[in-house]
Formats: structure tokens, sequence, C-alpha cells
């Protein structure tokens, strides 16, 4: 005979002292022409826990590509399961 139990389960921000800090990074989403297949530039800042460096990266990016305009941000925000007790 077995016997099975539930478990609930709390997914929450991990405020942790000990949690991953949060890190920011910028890609370039421009499109680069190319031979009938277009695709996206690729470039990425390097990973920093300062949210303004990766936009010093978008802004040196665009003086060496005029034309490449369209960014995203690409952020880590580190989550912890807990055990909630019995469902």
């Amino acid at each position: 005979m077995s016997t099975y139990g539930y478990i609930r389960w709390l997914l929450r921000p991990d405020l942790d002292d000990d949690a991953p800090p949060h890190t920011y990074a910028f890609r370039c989403l421009t499109l680069i022409e190319g031979d009938g297949d277009d695709r996206e530039c690729d470039a990425k800042s390097p990973v920093s826990t300062d949210p303004t460096e990766p936009q010093t990266w978008a802004f040196a990016h665009l003086r060496d590509h005029p034309d490449h305009t369209s960014y995203a941000e690409v952020t880590e925000h580190p989550w912890v399961m807990w055990r909630g007790g019995p469902a």
C-alpha cells in the first residue's frame, strides 16, 4: 500500500541575503538585410548588476552602427520555490 501527499508550493522573488543578484543587459534587435533572409544584429551588451551600464553599451553600439535603433532589455531576477504546507 502506498501513501501519497500533496504539497503546496509558493513561487516568490528571492530576497534572501544569499540570492543571486538582479542582472541587466541589452541586445540589438535591428534586422540586417541578407540574401533574402533578414536576421537580427545579435550584438549584446555585457551582463551587469548596474542597469545603466548596458544602456551605455547601447549608445556606443548606435555610434558604431547609426542605423541600429532597436533594442531589448534582458533582465534576470531570481525567484525561489517555497513549500507552503499540505495542499
